[in-house]
């Protein structure tokens, strides 16, 4: 068997005066798409954030309620059985409209920067 030899080579570029001219210029330009000035925005606002706690407490109160009777008679009336569910449906509820909520002063400023 014989032994392949692998030779390196190394390339020097010479720039010229006008590739340096065309990268000063060009050094006040950016490609990127996001201003490096503009601070980076959240998904959510406060509100949002308080909301979805309301909506989590809501459910875990429902849960609570779930647990305080031992045995459920579907022939008497239950606060595990009649509302305890609807008190987690509303928590959820709750959680979607905090997701869509969206402030006056967020559609606002989006108006106004377009």
């Amino acid at each position: 068997m014989s032994k392949k030899k692998t030779t390196t080579r190394t390339v020097k570029t010479v720039k010229t005066t006008a590739d340096k001219e065309t990268a000063s210029q060009n050094k006040g330009t950016t490609t990127t798409s996001k201003n490096a000035d503009t601070p980076a925005s959240l998904p959510f606002g406060r509100m949002n954030y308080i909301l979805l706690l309301a909506g989590v407490l809501i459910i875990g109160f429902g849960f609570i309620l779930m647990s305080m009777d031992d045995f459920v008679d579907a022939t008497q009336f239950s606060v595990s059985l009649y509302i305890a569910p609807i008190v987690v449906v509303a928590g959820f509820l709750e959680i979607i409209y905090a997701i869509m909520y969206k402030s006056k002063s967020d559609t606002e400023t989006t108006v106004d920067q377009a």
